[in-house]
């Protein structure tokens, strides 16, 4: 309910912030089509929009009239609209509240990320980038987007959806999806959302940049573009917090053998060495490059990994418009209680997607020399040759 209270106010902070701007509905009918999965009906808005006017009446007293009342019924009228306008669009398209999935097959790798793949009856749109909210059935009402790591038509006709889920430490659905999730329990999912898709055609040259299970999208859209014709020159850039969390190896190791224009690196903390090793060197080696005319980059990985990656992409010269990830709030730590004027003066970000859903990554580098090889004992320190296409490594 924290969550949950958090998110209300900093929504209705934000309705009244952006009350009039042109991109507001769109958001709003999102929010509606999302909150069918909670149950919510037309009369659900009528009651929430006559309990929020009766808790600000009373709590105001000194300052509430008749035209404060008019504007406070005209926001929240204006925001319950768009929402059920989203809505209704969803039940016209005959777009299911929720998907139930049935898991056919678990695996857990090192105890630490789970593989789960599920199967859906009803057809299921997405697109290779997108991510889906999930439900376990062990833990109604607890919803967390998870990246859709790929898809499948079974013999069946059913559809099997994959996702890749790291254990977070006390972590209510990553724990029940790690541990708790045998074939035949039932998942409910949400509608596929987010814009992190594949370069557009006709891009010559792309790099994705995975940290953890951040993987799980690049994974479909790295088979997207392998599938063009013809298929643009590709590097990988797999980050993980060692060799053994590099959970899905075989995939990209079968990917280099069958495709020409692939090339990977894979970045790693060795034995005895500090935490921010692997970033250095893959940091070193990112500066180091001087050929980001024309590519794209596809980044996707825990909150600071993006951020920090972003930050020294751009530093390089990398353009704005040619990375792409999904939009991600920056991490504070957390403030502790604060009054409404205070969260009004200095809003905290909201995490609406768990900052730690994925295998955090190393911490990012400091005093690094911007053109120094990388150093240190292990694979990493061969250099880049050692981490080219027809490397063959045991995983």
């Amino acid at each position: 309910l924290d969550d949950q209270y958090d998110r209300l106010f900093a929504a209705l902070v934000q309705a009244v912030e952006l009350f009039g701007h042109p991109g507001l509905p769109a958001r709003l009918e999102r929010l509606g089509r999302d909150h069918r999965k909670f149950g919510v009906v037309e009369a659900d808005y009528a009651a929430v929009g006559e309990s929020l006017v009766a808790a600000v009446r009373q709590h105001t007293p000194a300052t509430w009239d008749a035209r404060t009342e008019a504007a406070w019924r005209r926001v929240y009228e204006s925001v319950a609209g768009a929402m059920s306008d989203g809505a209704h669009r969803s039940r016209a398209a005959r777009e299911p509240a929720v998907w139930e999935a049935t898991v056919v097959s678990h695996r857990l790798h090192g105890d630490h990320t789970a593989v789960v793949r599920a199967a859906v009856r009803a057809p299921y749109p997405w697109l290779p980038g997108q991510y889906a909210a999930v439900e376990h059935s062990a833990l109604p009402g607890v919803w967390r987007p998870y990246s859709l790591a790929g898809g499948a038509v079974a013999r069946t006709r059913e559809r099997i959806l994959e996702f890749h889920v790291g254990r977070v430490p006390g972590g209510l659905l990553s724990t029940a999806l790690c541990d708790r999730t045998e074939p035949g329990r039932t998942l409910r999912l949400g509608a596929a959302s987010g814009t992190a898709l594949a370069p557009p055609p006709g891009t010559p040259a792309v790099t994705l940049i995975a940290a953890g299970t951040g993987w799980a999208p690049v994974g479909p859209v790295l088979a997207e573009l392998l599938a063009r014709r013809p298929a643009p020159r590709i590097r990988v850039d797999a980050v993980a917090r060692g060799e053994g969390h590099f959970y899905d190896g075989a995939t990209l190791d079968r990917l280099l053998r069958d495709h020409p224009c692939l090339s990977a690196y894979w970045w790693y903390r060795e034995r005895g060495e500090g935490r921010t090793r692997a970033a250095e060197r893959l940091y070193t080696h990112l500066r180091a490059r001087r050929d980001w005319g024309g590519e794209q980059v596809y980044l996707c990985g825990p909150i600071a990994f993006v951020r920090e990656t972003a930050e020294l992409l751009h530093a390089c010269g990398l353009p704005e418009e040619s990375l792409i990830s999904d939009p991600q709030p920056a991490w504070e730590r957390q403030r502790g209680h604060v009054s409404h004027a205070e969260a009004i003066v200095d809003p905290a970000p909201v995490n609406w997607i768990d900052p730690q859903a994925r295998t955090g990554p190393p911490a990012a580098p400091r005093n690094v020399s911007p053109t120094g090889p990388p150093t240190g004992e292990g694979p990493a320190a061969d250099g880049p040759d050692a981490w080219v296409r027809g490397r063959t490594r045991a995983w």
